[in-house]
């Protein structure tokens, strides 16, 4: 029988085959971890030294430096850090608000709810609501500015809707 090339696969380096009461992701993870086991990602070529750097094909070389070094320094584009900010702002608003939600729901549900507590109650969200839809008009405002800025409309962000964003949340 003639010896086997490093090449070929060994009997057991063959793929089981997933098992249908197992998720694609975890009999991959297990492929993976069977063919550490066997070392075969030990010599691979490259291995110990770092990556290469990425380089942008659209770039001219003169530019690519200058791209290096803000890229390194931790600084990204201003149109960038405006979706970051617009996107934290938008979780921020929405977790307030569905954290007053949750806190009214609960309280309605208590046995000693009196008309005037559950009046109390819907004054309460009215000015939940109203604290919100302020937020929303200032995150709309910082959207309309990020659309001017942003380079292409794909990426553009849509305006908020107040009672598209309270409508799910179920009914307050």
């Amino acid at each position: 029988m003639p010896a086997m090339s490093d090449s070929e696969p060994t009997p057991s380096a063959k793929p089981q085959k997933r098992g249908p009461d197992q998720s694609w992701e975890s009999w991959i993870d297990e492929i993976i971890r069977e063919a550490q086991a066997r070392g075969e990602f030990d010599n691979l070529p490259g291995a110990g030294k770092p990556l290469p750097p990425r380089r942008n094909p659209f770039l001219p070389e003169d530019q690519q430096i200058a791209f290096d070094l803000i890229q390194n320094s931790g600084y990204t584009l201003p149109w960038i850090e405006d979706s970051q900010e617009i996107d934290r702002r938008i979780a921020r608003a929405r977790q307030q608000l569905a954290r007053q939600h949750q806190w009214l729901a609960s309280e309605r549900r208590l046995p000693t709810g009196s008309p005037e507590r559950l009046h109390e109650l819907d004054e309460i969200w009215t000015r939940d609501c109203t604290v919100f839809a302020n937020d929303v008009a200032a995150i709309n405002r910082l959207i309309d500015t990020y659309n001017l800025k942003a380079p292409s409309a794909r990426f553009h962000k849509l305006r908020l809707i107040v009672a598209d964003e309270i409508s799910r949340l179920g009914d307050a």
